[in-house]
């Protein structure tokens, strides 16, 4: 049985795969690109949903008993500010800039330094041969600054620094973040029902 993640983003496709290892998950995991799956929805539920059900609508029938088909969407919450950018994370824009940039430069011209923040993801799997599917989430608190630190990981990793750490994401060792990130807290989930449902085996 093989695990397939349906998404553009190849960070993400690394970090799922360091995470599931990191759970102990022998699954191989592969890409499916995610170019049919527009992100329409006005939750992470429902863009992950039509994320996993584009992905296994195109998956040969024959081929249905060895695929669990993933699909996730995540984001940055501000409770400060109405909880935005949160499901439109991706694709949030301020004066022309990227999202990052984007950011920093909202929180600058509204003279905030540092605010309260968390990270939310969803992950929605569909089962071999099967019409239901899995569904979990996890998140995980902190700070958001306008100020970038650090090189490591993607999207807004350089501005949030978690609860409990003095290092953002962007700073933080990869093992350490996908123990305790968003997408981690929502694969732990997500396997653990997995096991309950499949046999998966060894």
């Amino acid at each position: 049985m093989r695990l397939r993640l349906v998404t553009g983003n190849a960070h993400k496709l690394e970090e799922y795969g360091s995470i599931l290892r990191g759970l102990d998950c022998r699954l191989p995991l592969e890409e499916l690109d995610a170019e049919s799956a527009v992100e329409c929805g006005v939750t992470y539920y429902q863009n992950a949903y039509r994320k996993a059900r584009s992905g296994i609508l195109s998956v040969p029938p024959s081929g249905l008993d060895d695929w669990i088909v993933l699909g996730d969407d995540s984001g940055l919450e501000l409770p400060l500010f109405d909880n935005m950018p949160g499901v439109h994370s991706a694709r949030f824009r301020y004066a022309n800039l990227s999202e990052r940039a984007a950011l920093g430069a909202f929180l600058t011209e509204h003279h905030v330094l540092s605010t309260p923040a968390r990270f939310v993801c969803w992950i929605v799997a569909f089962l071999p041969r099967s019409s239901w599917c899995l569904a979990c989430s996890g998140a995980v608190t902190g700070t958001v600054t306008a100020e970038s630190r650090g090189s490591r990981g993607f999207g807004y990793d350089p501005l949030f620094t978690p609860d409990g750490y003095s290092l953002t994401f962007g700073e933080m060792d990869p093992g350490l973040k996908d123990h305790i990130s968003h997408r981690a807290r929502a694969a732990r989930a997500l396997w653990c029902s997995l096991q309950g449902a499949l046999p998966l085996g060894p």
